[in-house]
């Protein structure tokens, strides 16, 4: 008669546990994209059992042969330096449904970056000679679809409805729901996160690099931490005034000063409103001199419980043309739009692009569109001749014009880029 294997409880009692399961993720921190996450979730009636916290599995579930110590190894692995990016970043793309063994998932599939694919690659080359039992994804190179889940442990038809539901959704636009476009939006992460028996262990913070436990990643100090160090290490944080010589202008838009919504909108790394106008107005202080130049484009201050738009002005330094946005209600102007000639570039300034006439021979600045429609409307566009200058798009400080002439005569025909930053590093500038 074949020996049967002892229940749990005895198992338990006689000290034979199953070894761990692990999974190693990146938490995904892009308030916009976990909002809507979570507006989905209510919309479709999904249990807490059909949900995760957002993020991107990277590698697992696995378990390790015995004696292998994952805290150890991971150690060896991450962070690759000291001088390694303060964040990792996916776009996301197309909305599809994948088979699990507890039925389909409805996911927004996610295309990592260079930083975020080395990760993966590295933590997969060194953790699977290691492993007792991995998923058969992750046994072969390129094999993992890098995903977003928005539920999971479906049956077919609701999974089928969700995905349905996104492929609706307008770019640029969110509904009364509050629910916008996922594809095409890129999602920042700021942590590599492992879970072991389904629950949070171990966490690596990119910006300050530090390895932590559960206790101390909720609390409200650790992001507070967290996201100052990224603004520094990304130059969103100016410590110290940053002036350029001589005569200078610069340009910037949309600030919404005292908007507590526009953190989740645009998915700013700030904790709250009020950190948000301290480090925006200083920023601005530290790269205008008083005797400088800047265009405004509209949308100074926004929010219910905020000050009027012109109570700000005073706290801002230089002479400042300013053009109107949706939500400048009693602030003086002169014009709604403002053509400037700058080292013999031509520029139109408005707020909202759709204002410029189509057939205008020089370069269109615009702000309003925010981070929201980065595949029409990033920073630069060369082949349409525009140039966003959202906060979010040209990195919470005032771009000179002399920045942004450089940038355009060392961008090719047809570039795009999709930040300040973006332009910067493909162009070799510094």
């Amino acid at each position: 008669m074949a020996r049967q294997s002892p229940c749990g409880h005895r198992r338990r009692m006689a000290g034979d546990h199953p070894p761990p399961t692990y999974l190693v993720t990146v938490q995904v921190n892009s308030r916009f994209a976990r909002k809507c996450l979570a507006r989905l979730a209510e919309m479709f009636k999904l249990t807490r059992r059909e949900q995760h916290d957002p993020h991107i599995t990277l590698f697992g579930p696995f378990t390790l042969k015995h004696g292998c110590d994952l805290e150890s190894l991971l150690r060896e692995i991450l962070p690759f330096s000291e001088g390694s990016p303060p964040e990792c970043t996916a776009r996301l793309d197309d909305a599809l449904i994948l088979r699990g063994k507890r039925g389909f998932a409805a996911v927004v599939r996610a295309v990592p970056d260079e930083q975020l694919s080395r990760i993966a690659t590295r933590i997969r080359e060194r953790l699977l000679p290691h492993t007792r039992s991995c998923t058969w994804i992750d046994q072969l190179p390129n094999q993992r679809i890098f995903h977003m889940s928005v539920g999971f442990g479906l049956r077919y038809q609701k999974a089928r409805e969700i995905l349905e539901f996104l492929e609706t959704i307008h770019a640029g636009r969110r509904g009364a729901d509050g629910i916008g476009q996922l594809e095409g939006i890129t999602i920042d992460s700021f942590r590599l996160a492992v879970i072991r028996r389904g629950a949070l262990w171990k966490v690596l913070d990119f910006p300050t690099g530090r390895w932590t436990g559960r206790a101390e990643v909720f609390t409200k100090d650790a992001e507070r931490k967290t996201l100052e160090a990224f603004r520094k290490r990304m130059g969103f944080q100016l410590d110290r005034p940053c002036f350029s010589p001589g005569d200078a202008a610069f340009v910037i838009s949309d600030l919404h000063l005292g908007h507590e919504n526009i953190l989740t909108y645009t998915s700013r790394p700030f904790p709250d409103a009020e950190v948000m106008d301290d480090v925006l107005i200083r920023n601005w202080n530290f790269r205008v001199k008083p005797t400088n130049t800047v265009y405004f484009l509209g949308d100074l201050a926004h929010g219910r419980d905020t000050r009027p738009p012109a109570d700000y002005l005073p706290l801002l330094s230089g002479v400042i043309h300013f053009i109107p946005g949706n939500h400048d209600a009693g602030v003086a102007y002169t014009e709604r739009s403002i053509e400037v000639s700058w080292r013999s570039q031509r520029f139109l300034m408005v707020h909202d692009p759709f204002d410029a006439p189509p057939d205008y021979p020089g370069f269109v600045i615009h702000g309003h569109l925010h981070n929201n429609q980065p595949d029409e409307f990033p920073f630069l566009n060369m082949e349409e001749r525009r140039v966003n200058v959202s906060a979010e798009v040209v990195g919470y400080v005032p771009l000179s014009l002399d920045e942004l002439v450089e940038i355009i005569w060392a961008s090719p025909d047809g570039a795009r880029f999709a930040t300040r930053a973006d332009a910067r590093a493909v162009l070799h500038l510094g």
